[in-house]
């Protein structure tokens, strides 16, 4: 509970009240009423995974010899095998790597 001046309120000792540290306020348990609050929270993420590149390698792409190539990894075996390595060039040349 909270006293009105902010402060969470602390109850006193063998009695039947509470009490504000900060200004000395108290109340009478039966004054209380009780109250009921909660709160939702609602994440509305959207990714546009057209506009998801990963990150630059220097890769060496096989089919237009670019220097550098885009690169994104997936778990997409077992936990205890490695990962799959996805790469992609600007010419649209995809490769995948199993690691």
């Amino acid at each position: 509970m909270f006293c009105a001046c902010g402060t969470l309120v602390s109850i006193k000792s063998n009695t039947s009240e509470l009490k504000c540290n900060r200004c000395d306020r108290t109340l009478a348990l039966e004054e209380i009423k009780e109250i009921s609050m909660h709160k939702d929270i609602i994440h509305d993420i959207k990714i546009d995974l057209k506009e998801v590149k990963g990150a630059k390698i220097k890769y060496q792409c096989p089919n237009c010899g670019a220097d550098e190539m885009m690169y994104n990894t997936a778990q997409l075996r077992s936990a205890d095998e490695g990962q799959t390595v996805f790469y992609s060039c600007e010419c649209g040349y995809k490769q995948t790597v199993q690691s």
